[in-house]
């Protein structure tokens, strides 16, 4: 039996645990997971997990069927031309191992799937920064949409009013960055979050303190409006972290969603004290309630629960506290850690002590020391409780062969430069330039088409973060100022396309890594432009050059909702990272401005002929170079000197 009747008439939220590896996975299902996502060895995004090997696949299926519980697989990178026969291979083969389904980031591979392996649920990763009813309306053959960590309960209710199904993250870390829409370990350290190896550039020092690191999100106490809003998933984050945090974290959520299911809902306070010293950066209600305390700044690292403050040699106890505990010393801005080894109350040595007790701890910790409780030996894996489930048996299936689309020889229609700017007068300046689209964000200050009177086409930018009131108010706008083009950020717009005659391009927010991406939005008639992590061999590959390539500029590493004060960031290698707003999010630029010089006649020679300038206050210069360049080689050296090549001659892993 489940520790709750669910008597209500309510419908039970999936609990999803995370399973980085064998231990994790077992910690899950025996304190309550309904399902487990779990990755293979490739194209997951957690990819420095341990995970599993295919033959390790089959036996956590086996186990987690055999004890009710589904097993769900991660392939949510982005996938290279390359690589997409491997890609289909992997899935096919866990499609026979009985898996089932499937979490994706590419949106263009839904349909593939679906068609070549029907039985298998689909879900649609954070990932994809699905944060709108318009864009979540493109994907509603999906089994649940995994909303952006950064939306309030209103706008998810919204989502899910209009018929889609949705999964929340409920408890763990919190990404700094829009989900899908970061590029800072990429470009900061050739370690490609979109592919898996985030290197938690927002987990260190910039400014002399940690302005990035968020706290860890913990929404145990909300189950029941989560609950009542009709959301169908509940995950929990933590592929990286320990068997142990597993399966605290489980057994927490199992506990509340039960207790409120039959009618009694209650916190588990004793889950809750655990988790806490199991792993915590400080608590937060997150996007989702309204709070605006995200970050904690001091220290990025687990800092447990705190335990009490050293006055003179002793401690008055927060917790209890037994020897062999482990605590974490925060003292002159400084942290240690510690295993408590003698506890001394009253002049005598003894094995435990409770809250609210004087004790000494025989730790190296002066007065004023803040001391945490990192570990505990009471914190155990095994749960107090019995869940029974009966078995889950998928069919048996064959292994399947996917063919994928045909993909489409185009080339470019001639050569065009793209110049988004920050500024009317900037907009007039690229258009003398020799711009022959400029791009400018859609604002009211926007002007009339009859009062645009330069030779380049004047197009608008719709922002990458939209939520569906500003998307309206956006398309409001356009129609009433009638632009010649629009750029898009946000995937919401193509629900809507038909309804502009103008041409239409993607921004590289969308993340078009493959042809697969490029089929699928040119149902749309829209243009993207192709990420800015592909290599120059990997742009080479593709099959379709009727898009546009981002040439020269400010690269975008870290679109963000939670508010930047600062106008820049400084790194401990003295590297600065400068800091714009855009629409209603904040944006982290690259350190260096992005510059393809002479490389951009080898793109012109693989047949692409549309490019991309994005740098505020400098754009119409580089409009007249890059035409330049593309008439006569130029000696480029020197013109190279601060910029970077990105990824152009260094392949993301």
């Amino acid at each position: 039996m489940t520790l709750g009747e669910k008597e209500r008439n309510l419908s039970a939220p999936e609990l999803l645990s995370p399973a980085g590896d064998w231990d994790s996975l077992v910690a899950a299902v025996v304190n309550g997971a309904d399902a487990v996502y779990l990755g293979t060895k490739e194209f997951n995004a957690r990819i420095h997990a341990r995970n599993f090997s295919l033959q390790e696949l089959e036996r956590a299926v086996r186990y987690c069927h055999s004890r009710g519980v589904r097993v769900y697989l991660v392939l949510n990178t982005l996938v290279k031309n390359s690589e997409l026969n491997r890609y289909f291979g992997i899935l096919s083969k866990a499609y026979t191992l009985g898996i089932d389904g499937i979490i994706i980031q590419h949106i263009s591979f839904l349909e593939i799937i679906k068609e070549n392996f029907p039985e298998l649920k689909v879900f649609v990763s954070t990932q994809a920064a699905v944060g709108n009813v318009s864009s979540a309306s493109l994907l509603k053959s999906a089994a649940r949409i995994i909303l952006p960590r950064e939306l309030p309960l209103t706008e998810v209710k919204k989502i899910i009013d209009s018929g889609v199904k949705v999964e929340v993250f409920v408890h763990g870390a919190l990404c700094f960055s829009y989900s899908g829409l970061c590029l800072f370990s990429s470009f900061a350290s050739n370690r490609s979050g979109n592919r898996g190896m985030c290197a938690q550039m927002c987990r260190q020092r910039y400014n002399n303190s940690y302005p990035l690191s968020t706290r860890e999100l913990c929404l145990v106490r909300r189950i029941p409006e989560l609950i009542q809003a009709g959301i169908s998933g509940f995950k929990i984050e933590g592929r990286m972290r320990s068997p142990l945090y597993v399966a605290v974290a489980t057994r927490l959520y199992r506990k509340a969603i039960d207790s409120f299911l039959a009618g009694r809902f209650v916190v588990p306070e004793k889950e809750m004290a655990e988790i806490e010293v199991v792993f915590n950066r400080e608590f937060t209600k997150g996007f989702l309630f309204g709070d605006k305390d995200l970050i904690s700044p001091e220290k990025p690292m687990n800092r447990g629960a705190f335990l009490g403050v050293i006055e003179g040699n002793g401690i008055v106890l927060q917790r209890p506290v037994a020897v062999g505990d482990g605590v974490g010393i925060w003292q002159g801005g400084e942290v240690s850690g510690a295993i408590i080894r003698k506890i001394m109350m009253k002049g005598k040595e003894v094995g435990s002590a409770s809250a609210g007790e004087r004790v000494s701890l025989g730790i190296l910790a002066k007065s004023g020391a803040k001391i945490y409780l990192t570990s505990s030996t009471q914190i155990s894996i095994e749960p107090d409780f019995v869940i029974e489930k009966p078995p889950v048996t998928p069919p048996k299936r064959r292994e399947v062969e996917v063919t994928l689309p045909r993909f489409v020889l185009r080339r470019a229609p001639g050569l065009k430069f793209l110049v988004k700017v920050y500024s009317l007068k900037e907009a007039r300046e690229a258009s003398r330039a020799g711009a022959d689209v400029v791009f400018y964000d859609i604002a009211p200050d926007f002007p009339d088409r009859d009062e645009w009177r330069e030779g380049a086409s004047f197009g608008a930018y719709l922002p990458r973060i939209i939520n569906d009131q500003e998307l309206s108010r956006a398309l409001d706008l356009i129609e009433r100022k009638r632009p010649d083009a629009i750029l898009v950020g946000n995937l919401g717009f193509l629900s809507r396309r038909r309804e502009f005659d103008v041409p239409v391009y993607l921004d590289y927010s969308l993340n078009a890594f493959n042809d697969i991406d490029l089929l699928y939005f040119k149902r749309f008639n829209v243009t993207p432009l192709l990420s800015l992590e592909l290599s120059l061999d990997e742009l080479a590959e593709f099959k379709d050059k009727d898009v546009v390539i981002f040439c020269h500029g400010d690269i975008v590493l870290v679109n963000t909702k939670i508010e930047l004060k600062e106008r820049g960031l400084r790194d401990e290698k003295g590297f600065v990272f400068p800091i714009r707003k855009e629409g209603s999010y904040w944006q982290i630029l690259n350190s260096r401005f992005f510059g393809m010089f002479n490389d951009i006649r080898k793109l012109r020679d693989f047949g692409f002929s549309q490019f991309f300038i994005d740098q505020q206050g400098r754009s119409a210069y580089f409009v007249e170079l890059y035409r330049k360049i593309l008439e006569q080689e130029i000696a480029d050296r020197r013109l190279r000197k601060g910029y970077t090549a990105g990824h152009l001659y260094r392949p993301v892993g």
